[in-house]
């Protein structure tokens, strides 16, 4: 017996990126008007008219057809669709398709009431890709999304071991032996309480003929209050987030493995809970590192950085040929780039460029902010060797990468200051934990 579905015609959904490209046949019919684009559908056919992007960037083109991706599919509530693209050469139309994919995440767990799932379907060559891209995205958003109450340093390790099914689980640092090898990491989380004690994982994927050895490193504040620089109501509402970079990086390190790239890989979650407490660490409190410098606390709120610097520093001891961090930093970098563009820094020029030009090409958003070393004085401290925050209001997220790099020892890296959250917008009412730049460093990886 023939299934309902297999009896459905396929509807195709023509996209143009020229109104010379428009059938004449379609001039005539009436074309709803949105910001990026314009669309006609009918009962046999979709036309999906993007000249309006004509006049911008691969990057925009590429990051936009994402977006337009997930609206189309947002109004196509049922059928089966397959795309008929009559794209510029400069984008790829994966984008679309992982769009329309990414349009079918909710976080509903705990709602009492579910929404209704959209029952559209797409037909195309990538199934595979996008199927393993999305999945890593859905995880990382759910991990995001949860909250800290449910959610805090110990279970983000144990959902990673289940997650990484490829990776080895090579240990978990806590206690007495993370205060003396660990020591900033230890610092941070020492407010805590017992149930959310910071804790330093490693995961490994290697392939057997790898020869290139990358360290993958995520800050995982399970909830960032600030310490006692505390922070303000409106300013810790959305500080579940804070695990972020942690959650990207489990992500990008499931899909290296997805994808089966020969690299050796190695995986830090840095997982704390920056908590108020009697036992919390204090403004002006001097800190000796891991790597053997001491660190005055100019403010505990700029903790991030801090339990980032010790996994640094533990990752050249083991001489990688490339180091990748991942955080939700600073305010600083949403403030200069907005919410969608994460930031990002590095110590090689070269690897710089090959990632901006992979960025555009994926259509997932990195821009590059200077290691401006003029302003490294801004990190002085008359007591310690440095202080963990700038002393003034200015490039915030650049002082933050300067302290960062303090701790790097003559090994490429690459330090990205990111949002790991997307607000509502006319593409998409989803709002929440999101993955940002994965797509651009798998493809750095893959090629490195």
């Amino acid at each position: 017996m023939t299934s309902k579905r297999k009896q459905i015609k396929k509807i195709p959904i023509s996209i143009f990126f020229s109104k010379d490209q428009v059938p004449k046949d379609y001039k005539n019919f009436f074309f709803e008007e949105y910001a990026s684009y314009s669309i006609c559908k009918s009962d046999d056919r979709v036309c999906v008219d993007l000249s309006k992007l004509s006049g911008l960037n691969d990057l925009q083109k590429n990051y936009k057809l994402l977006l337009i991706g997930q609206a189309i599919k947002n109004s196509c509530n049922s059928g089966d669709f397959f795309v008929d693209y009559f794209g510029c050469k400069k984008t790829d139309i994966k984008n679309f398709f992982l769009g329309w994919s990414l349009a079918d995440y909710s976080f509903e767990k705990y709602k009492s009431k579910k929404k209704r799932k959209n029952d559209s379907k797409i037909f195309h060559n990538f199934e595979k890709e996008v199927k393993s891209v999305c999945k890593s995205y859905f995880y990382t958003r759910d991990l995001i999304n949860t909250p800290a109450n449910i959610l805090g340093p110990y279970e983000i390790l144990q959902s990673a071991k289940k997650f990484l099914k490829k990776f080895t689980f090579v240990d978990s640092v806590s206690g007495p032996k993370l205060e003396k090898s660990f020591p900033l990491i230890a610092a941070v989380g020492q407010g805590a309480d017992k149930g959310k004690q910071p804790i330093l994982g490693e995961f490994r994927f290697k392939k057997k003929m790898s020869k290139k050895k990358v360290f993958l490193i995520g800050k995982g504040v399970s909830f960032d209050t600030g310490g006692l620089n505390i922070k303000t109501g409106s300013g810790m509402s959305l500080m579940k987030k804070d695990m972020g970079g942690a959650a990207n990086c489990i992500g990008l390190a499931k899909l290296v493995s997805d994808f089966d790239l020969n690299i050796d890989l190695t995986l830090l979650l840095c997982l704390v809970e920056n908590s108020i407490s009697k036992r919390s660490i204090r403004p002006s409190d001097i800190i000796k590192s891991r790597e053997g410098s001491y660190v005055e606390i100019g403010d505990t709120d700029a903790e991030g950085r801090l339990i980032l610097a010790d996994a640094i520093s533990y990752a050249c001891e083991k001489k990688p040929d490339l180091i990748i961090d991942m955080a939700t930093l600073t305010g600083a970098s949403r403030v200069a780039m907005g919410t969608e563009v994460p930031s990002f820094f590095c110590n090689d020029d070269e690897l710089a460029m090959k990632l901006i030009d992979i960025s555009k090409k994926t259509g997932d958003p990195l821009w590059q902010l200077p290691l401006w070393e003029n302003y490294s004085g801004q990190l002085n401290s008359a007591h310690a060797d440095f202080k963990n925050i700038g002393n003034t209001m200015f490039g915030g997220a650049i002082t933050a990468a300067l302290f960062l790099e303090k701790f790097v020892k003559n090994i490429p890296w690459i330090h990205v200051d990111l949002m790991a959250w997307t607000r509502a917008n006319k593409y998409s009412s989803y709002e929440g934990g999101e993955a940002m730049g994965v797509r651009a460093l798998l493809g750095l990886i893959k090629k490195f």
